[in-house]
């Protein structure tokens, strides 16, 4: 065998185990390729899974919610216009005792022009020197009418705003404090002096002052709690 028959079968096994390398390089690029794109899929198929389950669950968690803000306003809703029905009562009943008062003072003026000299100055007069029984029962009616709201107020007051709160805070205190004064600002002697230190009525006047703007501002709170600005 010459020098030029053994490179020609040389060259014969070189050329056929390049292509065998050659076919074995190409399957293994082409079964890679299958695989990972099936593996790709399933990952994919997964990923879509947990984002169904995820989206189910945040849909599910999204209606709870609505459901249970719908109950808590309907609630907030149901305190408030009970409370608005018993400010309003409230009210009246401490116009109705302003006007009591209002009456005493023109009885006690006329009293001191017309009728002062012709008596005792010891003698004492029903409705003068003491509270009309009128006046005693617009001061029960207020007490009631108040503490009934500071009761129904406290029980509730979750689910009233902050600033409701701190404004019903203020109305319930110069409320009993306006009650329960009554009768130290309207007793006054014969020269028509209080029977208490002046700062007391000072201070009970500043209270009724104050019951106008607080309940102004109630209503514009609730207002804005129930979104009916």
């Amino acid at each position: 065998m010459d020098v030029n028959e053994v490179f020609q079968i040389a060259a014969a096994v070189i050329a056929a185990v390049g292509g065998a390398s050659l076919i074995v390089v190409g399957a293994s690029a082409w079964l890679g390729k299958v695989w990972a794109n099936r593996l790709m899929q399933e990952d994919i198929a997964k990923h879509n899974e947990v984002l169904a389950n995820l989206n189910s669950n945040l849909k599910k968690l999204e209606a709870e919610h609505q459901v249970r803000f719908s109950r808590l306003h309907e609630k907030q809703a149901e305190v408030i216009a009970t409370l608005y029905d018993r400010l309003y009562h409230f009210n009246g009943s401490l116009q109705r005792l302003l006007f009591e008062y209002q009456h005493r003072e023109i009885r006690e003026d006329l009293d001191r022009k017309f009728y002062l000299n012709k008596r005792e100055e010891w003698k004492l007069v029903p409705g003068i020197h003491t509270l009309r029984p009128e006046e005693s029962e617009r001061i029960n009616e207020l007490s009631k009418i108040t503490s009934e709201l500071h009761i129904f107020y406290g029980i509730n007051r979750l689910y009233l705003p902050t600033k409701c709160c701190a404004l019903m805070d203020r109305l319930s205190s110069i409320s009993a404090f306006i009650a329960s004064s009554y009768q130290n600002v309207a007793l006054k002697d014969n020269d028509g002096n209080l029977l208490v230190h002046p700062d007391v009525k000072r201070v009970w006047d500043a209270a009724l002052e104050t019951i106008p703007a607080l309940l102004s501002e109630l209503e514009n709170e609730f207002r804005s709690a129930l979104g009916a600005e």
